[in-house]
């Protein structure tokens, strides 16, 4: 299918981008033929004024407006100064969205043709395969700002410069279009050109590339670990039911054996204590593995966690009377608020300060509660050995555990609890001066 146009007429759309010498601009389109008319008169007008012309579309795409331009007039010779990539190849679409990747494909492309004196009108379709929403809108937003300060550079180069950033307005998401409005000086649509009315040139809502990267890796990372814990609640099930069809078995004929044999000899009766300690111990862990299946926000009510820490703290203490290891709590608020399963949140912080007791023979274990905007941050400080490299990489992965008792699976519990009341777990540690996991729990806002 082609489309006309006719050279030299400009259309009302393009007059606010031909009036532009700097200009930064995302158009969001809703309609193909609009989108390949619009795509037309811009590189039209572009090969009129002898700008440097760089495009990155889908070959189809492309074909069209190279039609237009024949039927309008222009030659082979003159399209030829029409600089080609394959929008695929130039945002990685084989892969989830990289912004890292991208920028440099794109300098790669940019940069030979940024000479002084020239301006530089580039066109580019943003693609990217179907991933995770929560991973690409950070992803996609740092790829803008990345843009948007490379542009600020060629604008100290070439001192003119126009860019057009298109995406198919049915796969934004309000998040995303923000995201966009706030990395771009201008915003067309199909029908309108205007100013857009959040653009800011600091970057937002990032603070700077490497930590936009940083956040982009953990988001990453964050979709990673929660699709593993839901394969291995899924799993956990399978296990614990079946863990506990046997177990109920085997401890039915071994009551039935006990109460049936007599007396037993003293031996006998060791290695029959030693069978049910056993049993005890599988029972347990058929018990976690069931915890990390079953749902952890069964119970909702208002919990004033300033005070469910306290009684945690009260409960932990006694165990720690074998030890030389204080714990302290310390918070500025006497009432702070959440919502959830009060029994499930406690379970959290016993485990994350039963795995500090044990990771220390002395020292001090601090509780901090803070007030976080429209969070609850909870750190749990212990200054033991920290954690090393190699176990880091694997802790919280199903069955790793650093205790040669320990199944692995109480960080994971405690962690699909914090994830089920719309919070998260972080870990931050340093050999030799110990370790803190944070959780960040919204808070309940008082009437």
């Amino acid at each position: 299918m082609t489309y006309s146009v006719h050279k030299n007429k400009e259309m009302e759309l393009t007059k606010g981008i031909e009036s532009l010498l700097v200009g930064h601009v995302v158009y969001t389109y809703t309609d193909r033929n609009k989108y390949i008319e619009h795509a037309t008169s811009y590189v039209a007008e572009g090969l009129d004024k002898n700008h440097i012309i760089l495009y990155v579309d889908q070959p189809t795409s492309f074909a069209a407006v190279k039609e237009n331009l024949r039927n309008a007039g222009y030659t082979e010779e003159q399209m030829d100064h029409i600089y080609f990539v394959d929008t695929d190849m130039a945002y990685e679409t084989h892969d989830n969205f990289n912004a890292e990747a991208v920028l440099k494909n794109l300098n790669d492309f940019f940069d030979p043709h940024i000479i002084e004196g020239n301006v530089l009108r580039g066109w580019g379709l943003v693609t990217w395969r179907p991933q995770n929403i929560k991973t690409l809108i950070p992803s996609v937003a740092l790829h803008e700002q990345n843009f948007d300060d490379f542009f600020s550079r060629v604008a100290n180069i070439t001192k003119n410069y126009i860019n057009v950033c298109a995406y198919d307005s049915l796969s934004l998401s309000g998040s995303l279009l923000t995201e966009l409005l706030q990395t771009h000086e201008y915003h067309m649509t199909d029908t309108n050109f205007l100013p857009s009315h959040l653009y800011k040139k600091q970057p937002v809502p990032f603070t700077g590339i490497s930590t936009q990267l940083q956040l982009e890796n953990e988001l990453r990372s964050h979709d990673t670990r929660r699709d593993k814990l839901d394969i291995t609640g899924k799993l956990a099930s399978i296990i614990a039911h079946e863990l506990r069809s046997t177990l109920t078995v085997v401890q039915g004929r071994l009551q039935l054996f006990d109460l049936t044999s007599g007396g037993q000899n003293e031996a006998s009766q060791v290695h029959l204590d030693e069978i049910k300690k056993g049993l005890k111990e599988i029972e347990q862990t058929a018990s976690e593995f069931l915890s990390l299946a079953e749902s952890h926000v069964e119970d909702q009510k208002t919990i004033n966690i300033t005070t469910l820490i306290e009684q945690v703290k009260a409960q932990m203490e006694s165990d720690m009377e074998m030890k030389a290891i204080d714990i302290h709590m310390d918070s500025g608020h006497n009432e702070m608020l959440i919502f959830g399963d009060a029994l499930k949140i406690r379970q959290v912080f016993i485990n994350l300060i039963k795995n500090a007791i044990e990771a220390m023979e002395t020292g001090t274990i601090i509780l901090r509660v803070k007030d976080d905007l429209d969070h609850v941050t909870i750190d749990v400080c212990d200054n033991g050995p920290g954690i090393p490299d190699e176990i880091l990489r694997q802790i919280g992965d199903p069955f790793m555990s650093s205790k040669e008792d320990g199944t692995g699976l109480g960080l994971l519990i405690s962690e699909k609890i914090v994830r089920e009341h719309n919070g998260s777990l972080l870990l931050q540690t340093q050999i030799g001066k110990g370790s803190t996991f944070t959780i960040h729990l919204p808070k309940l806002e008082q009437e």
